[in-house]
């Protein structure tokens, strides 16, 4: 059986929000979904956050141009390696420095110490509520539909 989940991570991959800000972002997403699909999830590292079968290609940020996935797969494996401490590559169509996090994830990925995970969503959230999670929260948000 496949699974869906809308993830919502902030833009700053080291940002963890408040257990006050989490409680209250949880109690405004009941409001739109059952309290059994929402998990608040804080890790001690950063973690890639991906969207599963969703993917289709990432694409330099800097340049535009599609990066070949395999140069894409080393710089994840060499940041794998520090736990993601540092995301910083040179990219290999330009020869510019960029962060792994910036890249343009075709559909959306990144990176995260912090998750909001809703499992099995049957609606998006609009531009007013994530406007208002955003604030709750304290940061910019970073959509992620995951299917598996």
């Amino acid at each position: 059986m496949s699974s869906s989940f809308l993830r919502l991570i902030s833009t700053d991959p080291l940002f963890i929000p408040t257990e006050v800000a989490q409680k209250n972002a949880k109690v405004f997403l009941s409001r739109r979904y059952n309290d059994n699909q929402i998990e608040i999830i804080s890790n001690e590292n950063v973690e890639l956050i991906d969207q599963g079968s969703n993917f289709e290609s990432v694409s330099c940020n800097l340049c535009g141009k599609v990066l070949d996935i395999e140069d894409w797969q080393n710089a994840i494996d060499v940041a794998y390696q520090t736990q993601f401490a540092n995301l910083i590559f040179t990219t290999s169509c330009c020869k510019k420095d960029t962060s792994l996090n910036d890249l343009t994830y075709e559909q959306p990925a990144g990176f995260a110490k912090h998750v909001t995970s809703i499992a099995h969503p049957q609606q998006e959230l609009t531009k007013d509520e994530l406007e208002a999670l955003q604030s709750i929260l304290g940061t910019q948000l970073r959509i992620i539909w995951a299917h598996y």
